[in-house]
């Protein structure tokens, strides 16, 4: 797989996760996530493993969406206990609402755990071939973050190796005063040398964007934002003009991105990949169209069974293909 399926594999899972809270997709759609990570763990495609941080992070994530949505949302008819009338906190607690806490933190952490899984698959090289031309300002931008992390990771690694040969801190508070004074100077010096270089070669020179740019950039961030209204609103229509709309202004980021896009590598696994994600996106649109998805599943106020689409579920399980690719790749 190249640069540009893994981030369409990305924001296809960020999107189908975020419009819904239904335990059948998501479940799905964790199980797809998994399956990835361990395939990466398995093939290094970049030499790199998976994070291990995200994985606790998620479960973290989990457990605080559940207790944080059980303690302020009282509502739902599974009453499982009372508080006494505290201030925000008293009241009822509901199975309802522990349902939908601990949907919120898996949709959440199966996000984080795909996002994270880009640091170990993503050529930086690729993906800033991807930035069209015109938008000099963000590849640089994304230049000078991936290479930033790098650097500050590196700081991290020094302190800690010179604070343990030299025994300098025994305290554990000690040591992490020492250990984040080393990354701030790290950084300190970093953002000072880039923005000489930047200085030096005119970076902040005025540059208008053509009008087109500008009409991309509005009809995405409207989309974006239009979605995001229609899933909380539980409209699909709402949220079909909202996707619309992105997929509006990709498709014109796409087309100044082409040159870039073929110059990729598209052997045969990236290519039945890309066959099998643009599945993946028409089981999305199909499950905008069908009630019977039950995307907008919600708990509240009365508990029950969601509803469940075999192909918006295979839209959802399709979600594993760079698995699959991985696999036939080494092979």
């Amino acid at each position: 797989m190249n640069g540009m399926l893994w981030l369409v594999w990305a924001i296809l899972l960020a999107l189908a996760v975020s419009v819904t809270r239904n335990p059948f997709y998501l479940a799905l759609a964790l199980l797809a996530v998994l399956s990835v990570r361990i395939a990466v763990n398995t093939t290094r495609p970049l030499g790199r493993a998976a994070p291990r941080f995200a994985v606790l992070a998620a479960l973290v994530l989990i457990g605080w969406s559940t207790v944080v949505n059980v303690l302020l949302a009282h509502v739902g008819d599974r009453v499982i206990t009372r508080l006494p009338p505290w201030p925000v906190i008293g009241g009822p607690l509901t199975f309802n609402a522990l349902l939908y806490g601990a949907l919120t933190g898996i949709a959440l952490a199966t996000v984080l755990i795909g996002i994270s899984l880009l640091h170990a698959v993503l050529d930086r090289h690729e993906a800033l071939r991807l930035v069209p031309g015109r938008q000099r300002v963000l590849a640089t931008t994304l230049a000078i973050a991936l290479n930033a992390l790098p650097t500050f990771a590196a700081a991290a690694r020094d302190a800690e190796e010179a604070i343990r040969f030299r025994g300098l801190a025994q305290h554990s508070l000690v040591h992490l005063r020492m250990l984040i004074n080393a990354v701030l100077v790290r950084g300190m010096d970093y953002s000072l040398a880039v923005a000489e270089t930047l200085e030096v070669r005119g970076f902040a020179a005025a540059s208008r964007p053509s009008h087109r740019t500008r009409l991309g950039t509005l009809v995405f961030l409207a989309g974006g934002l239009i979605a995001i209204g229609g899933s909380i609103a539980g409209s699909g229509a709402i949220l079909a003009l909202g996707l619309s709309g992105l997929v509006f202004g990709l498709a014109g980021a796409a087309i100044h991105a082409w040159p870039g896009v073929r110059a990729l590598p598209w052997p045969w696994s990236a290519r039945v990949t890309a066959l099998l994600l643009g599945l993946v996106a028409a089981g999305f649109v199909w499950a905008l169209r069908d009630p019977a998805a039950d995307l907008a599943y919600s708990p509240y106020p009365t508990l029950h069974w969601p509803g469940f689409s075999p192909v918006v579920g295979a839209a959802y399980l399709l979600l594993a293909a760079p698995a699959f690719a991985l696999r036939g790749g080494q092979e």
